[in-house]
């Protein structure tokens, strides 16, 4: 197969502690999902497709060059996120130093969100692909191999001597029953490298799916550019031969269903829960839901088919902070939710994010004393942070300070500090969440009651001396952490 036919699909170099910060250790390796999608559609269309997870495998840029070269592609495509897009710029650099002729692309939220803004400051790529690639990808493949010009294929950010020029916008996927099944054989060994946090985790081996895209909230702090507002799923039957795969080829006992709603198709839930009782796998699951969308019937189905834990997108104690947001949801509405989650017999846990926009000492003590008044077995605090693509990142400014250092976006970092509050203030807060929520007997004793393995306590350990570190230590994380 010639070289214009091979194509290697990158994760670039970034280390766990670049990512989670001093609480790296209770943080998780989790796959490239959209690279497998990507990977899979290239295979599926007779291209010699693979992925090289370099975060996961924990190379260096030197011995992800060396792999990336040994296998002699004509293209290579890195993804990245807005904390990863200076390490896929790095190695972008270090490919075209070595070989000049291959094209390296970009893609991913980042390079969606700022198009233009990311190809202008890392001229190392040589072009860009913007939004759902999943079609794109082939016509970009099919146009390198006959020696076509780009400009035809949509969805593209390309270099031309005037500057960066876009091509007509790709259509978002519609059908998703129509993409094929996922290559989970392209990764390195899920049950080896790759394991969620671990304040999610109830069963290893555990695997990710998402199993829907878009998004219709208006949440002023989310990024929406890759998939949109328009919410689109796989059937229920598509989901449930995922979850068989993983489950019989590949031995996973937990599924982590990361849908940014996963409850929003209610028919499509309920026969998915179904399947899933139907089957008597010896599996269990969690997801993530909006607490305007579930009710008792809901729940009791979702437990009877195996769900243990669902994570709701809490934000805010203050219901002047949820309507600033723009999050359409009431605490009164939260405790609701919570209290019907834990009397179907689901684990009930919240996110919370500290520093919104209009924040005030007032508004952070109520997030806190909130989070301990609702039964939740797990809370997780983030700082409230704009990601490039969200309405907060073009507005950040009109109400407080904001550092647009891309290195910085990671959500446990207060990069932005409203009007009237310090940094200092923002991480005293977050401290006093953490420990007021964690250090009480009750949480405590459900994750000793969680531990059925020795693996299982050594991550439940790692996890809690990340937190003990965190929360008596001032040590930052560095810039820049991947190693050469």
């Amino acid at each position: 197969m010639g070289r214009n036919k091979r194509i290697i699909f990158v994760n670039p170099p970034l280390s766990i502690e670049d990512r989670y910060g001093v609480k790296h250790q209770s943080g998780g390796q989790t796959p490239p999902l959209g690279l497998l999608c990507l990977a899979t559609m290239a295979r599926e269309k007779g291209f010699d497709a693979s992925i090289l997870d370099a975060a996961a495998l924990k190379l260096g840029y030197r011995e992800t060059v060396g792999a990336i070269l040994e296998r002699a592609p004509g293209c290579v495509g890195i993804t990245a996120v807005t904390i990863s897009i200076a390490h896929a710029a790095e190695l972008a650099a270090r490919l075209k130093k070595a070989d000049p002729g291959l094209v390296v692309m970009i893609g991913g939220p980042h390079l969606t969100a700022l198009p233009a803004e990311t190809m202008e400051r890392y001229p190392q790529f040589d072009l860009g692909v913007v939004g759902e690639a999943d079609h794109t990808i082939v016509e970009l493949l099919e146009a390198l191999e006959s020696g076509r010009d780009f400009s035809q294929v949509k969805g593209l950010i390309l270099r031309t001597p005037a500057g960066t020029v876009r091509t007509a916008p790709r259509e978002r996927v519609g059908k998703m029953d129509e993409l094929p099944m996922p290559a989970w054989e392209l990764l390195p060994d899920l049950t080896r490298y790759y394991c969620p946090p671990v304040h999610t985790l109830k069963r290893i081996p555990a695997a990710l799916l998402v199993a829907s895209r878009g998004c219709p909230g208006k949440c002023t702090f989310c990024d929406r550019s890759v998939f949109g507002n328009v919410l689109r799923a796989y059937s229920a039957r598509y989901t449930f031969e995922m979850i068989k795969e993983l489950y019989h080829r590949h031995g996973v006992r937990e599924i982590q269903l990361r849908d940014d709603n996963f409850t929003a198709y209610r028919g499509r839930t309920l026969e998915l829960c179904a399947l899933l009782r139907e089957a008597r796998l010896d599996l269990v699951w969690t997801c993530a839901g909006r607490v305007d969308m579930v009710n008792p019937e809901l729940l009791r189905a979702m437990k009877e088919a195996g769900c243990w834990q669902i994570w709701y997108g809490v934000e805010s104690g203050s219901d002047e902070i949820l309507a600033r947001i723009m999050k359409n949801t009431t605490t009164r509405q939260v405790r609701d939710a919570v209290r019907m989650t834990r009397e179907a017999g689901i684990s009930p846990c919240g996110f919370f994010m500290l520093g919104h926009p209009g924040e005030t000492p007032a508004t952070l003590e109520s997030t806190i004393r909130f989070s301990r008044e609702l039964p939740l077995d797990e809370a997780h605090f983030s700082f409230t942070t704009p990601f490039p693509g969200s309405w907060l990142y073009d507005h950040a400014e009109e109400y407080g300070t904001f550092d647009r250092d891309w290195s910085r976006l990671n959500g446990w970092l207060p990069v932005f500090v409203p009007r009237g509050l310090t940094a200092a203030a923002l991480e005293a807060a977050s401290k006093r969440a953490f420990r007021g929520f964690y250090f009480r007997p009750r949480i405590i004793l459900s994750y000793l009651l969680r531990i059925r393995s020795l693996r299982h306590a050594a991550i439940y350990s790692r996890g809690f001396m990340a937190l003990l570190e965190w929360l008596f230590k001032s040590r930052r994380p560095g810039k820049g952490g991947a190693r050469d």
